[in-house]
């Protein structure tokens, strides 16, 4: 099953050129109604359907939606987040997107409300409000046995240090690398994010249907 996030495809808003997003509060909203939205349908796929296994997989930001899903489903669910960060703060400050983002018409709207400011305070400011979507502070999922994360050697988006963090917070979890960048890697090496999402799947328990 395939969730179209809002802000993408046919959720677009009609003002909204391609995947840039127009607002920081797009960013935050999107992110609550894809969590959301993918654990009712979790939800659905085990009470409704009766599947004995489930997991939950998503690419860069994907990804960090998908560890946040796992982490707060009350059961065990294979949970593979694939080429992503533990915060969008590494990917919007730290990562090539930096560059992408309109910075200086950040701080010309802040300046409307509040005093004029730098555009390092304006960086440090997006930091505290992404903060909010560190997955570090996320409870530990029901069986970290089941959570593979898979990281390129040379993503310019997600830096090492970002997937480690993600290893520790989660004891029991796996990461694997695969050679490339955040396209290429995805690209080259399919076969490895597959057999990533069957062996997490193969580590949980069968469950009987009720149905």
């Amino acid at each position: 099953m395939v969730l179209e996030s809002p802000f993408y495809g046919k959720r677009r808003p009609l003002l909204q050129c391609g995947s840039k997003l127009l607002c920081v509060s797009d960013l935050l909203l999107l992110g609550r109604a894809t969590i959301e939205e993918a654990r009712s349908l979790l939800h659905w796929l085990d009470c409704e359907a009766g599947f004995g296994k489930m997991g939950i997989c998503g690419l860069s930001m994907g990804g960090v939606h998908a560890a946040m899903v796992g982490s707060l489903h009350p059961t065990p669910i294979a949970t593979l987040p694939f080429l992503s960060p533990h915060s969008a703060v590494v990917a919007f400050c730290e990562g090539v997107l930096k560059h992408a983002t309109a910075w200086e018409a950040l701080r010309d709207d802040l300046s409307v409300h509040e005093a004029s400011m730098t555009l390092e305070e304006v960086k440090e400011r997006m930091r505290n409000v992404l903060s909010l979507t560190d997955v570090t502070r996320f409870p530990i999922p029901k069986d970290p046995s089941a959570v593979i994360f898979v990281a390129a050697t040379d993503d310019g988006y997600i830096p090492r240090h970002s997937v480690l963090e993600l290893e520790k917070a989660w004891p029991g979890s796996e990461v694997r690398w695969v050679r490339g960048g955040h396209v290429s890697s995805f690209l080259l090496h399919n076969g490895a994010f597959r057999r990533a999402i069957v062996d997490g799947l193969n580590r949980l328990q069968w469950k009987e249907s009720p149905l």
